[in-house]
């Protein structure tokens, strides 16, 4: 991807990821956050930047002991709607082979302010539970969630300052489309782009089912993405198994997520690198054109020559968490030159006299498309 420019109001962040603080309920009809600016130094299992979460909105004590004795770390690899699966890490860090059914601790200790409590892909630590007879998995609870090294996240949808983490500690991100039934969306796509590098990680495009369109009109579509941003463009066609090749070589190795609209065959696509029936598949909807949730839930899958896979539920809409509006222009790196000749600073590149970007438009440097999504995106942030 091209070089990022240095952007000076990214090192002083929102005040509610500034500050840590702690979830209480101050009524029934109405939440409020209490500021904590104290740890007791006893708690060594409490890191600095912690907040203090309980799942059900009770009040909590603001000294947060957890216990040190059987506990372990762990890696959460799915999600079941009540609990979540947790795969156990070795001492070094290294994936296991112990799978444990883990809730959540009514007093869970996150380091993730203002943000979902967990996610596939969290790093944990889990406490044992203790267990009589037989049962298909150890169960656990989690009480501590790490911080978020990167992530895939947006915005809460009706829940105002709140961001949904759809999957976490990831290397790169498969923005995962199709030619044709469903069409891609270029909207869609550079909605991805900013989240992902909010997020801090790689993005690739991937554009699926190619068999379905003519071949040249979508490669010359999306051209811009990697000769002018310098993103991997792969194009690729599950039915006719074609391109899986290049596919299978940027995953090596690697923790991907694959993420898009229902219907562009994310599931398929992983049933084929894993070489088996890994994930349920349906058709499109040939009323609507949308693809129909299959895939309910985050999940990672193991692939067989190295690397993670993970699976994610299709998403139709996409909005941008934690960016304010004199921001956003720095994630379109197509504007990069040609920003910092505007007249005026700050400059929305709407309306300005003197604007470069704008100017740079309308003599066809910068790609008209990229420039709808920026403005759609503007009207949609604070």
């Amino acid at each position: 991807m091209a070089s990022k420019k240095h952007n000076p109001k990214q090192d002083t962040l929102s005040k509610s990821r500034r500050t840590a603080k702690s979830w209480t309920k101050a009524s029934s009809e109405k939440q409020f956050y209490e500021k904590k600016t104290h740890w007791n130094n006893d708690d060594e299992a409490v890191p600095d930047r912690a907040v203090s979460m309980s799942p059900r909105l009770k009040n909590i004590q603001h000294k947060i002991t957890i216990p040190t004795q059987n506990t372990f770390e762990g890696w959460v690899i799915d999600s079941t709607g009540r609990s979540f699966i947790v795969e156990r890490l070795s001492g070094e860090g290294e994936h296991g082979s112990h799978l444990y059914d883990c809730v959540v601790s009514r007093s869970i200790v996150s380091e993730n302010p203002a943000s979902t409590l967990v996610a596939v892909g969290d790093r944990v630590i889990c406490r044992i539970e203790p267990v009589s007879g037989e049962v298909p998995m150890l169960p656990g609870v989690i009480v501590v969630v790490k911080e978020r090294k990167t992530k895939l996240a947006r915005e809460s949808a009706g829940r105002d300052g709140m961001e949904q983490v759809i999957v976490s500690n990831v290397d790169q991100v498969v923005i995962l489309m199709s030619a044709a039934d469903p069409f891609y969306n270029r909207r869609l796509i550079d909605r991805y782009l900013v989240a992902i590098e909010l997020g801090d990680v790689e993005p690739i495009i991937c554009i699926n089912k190619m068999d379905l369109m003519d071949e040249t009109f979508v490669r010359e579509d999306v051209a811009m993405y990697a000769e002018h941003l310098g993103i991997t463009t792969l194009f690729v066609s599950a039915e006719k198994r074609k391109g899986l090749e290049a596919l299978h070589a940027v995953l090596q190795g690697k923790t991907t997520v694959f993420s898009g609209p229902s219907g562009v065959g994310k599931s398929t696509l992983v049933n084929l690198l894993l070489g088996e029936e890994a994930q349920i598949t349906t058709e499109v909807s040939a009323k609507t054109q949308k693809g129909l949730h299959t895939t309910t839930f985050s999940k990672v899958f193991r692939l067989p020559h190295g690397g993670y896979v993970l699976d994610t539920p299709g998403i139709r809409e996409f909005g941008i968490w934690g960016l304010d509006k004199e921001d956003l222009a720095y994630y379109f790196h197509d504007f990069d030159e040609d920003r910092l000749q505007c007249k005026f600073a700050p400059c929305t590149h709407t309306h300005e006299p003197g604007c470069a970007v704008k100017a740079a438009l309308e003599e066809g440097a910068i790609d008209p498309e990229r420039y709808a999504s920026y403005l759609n995106i503007l009207e949609t942030l604070p």
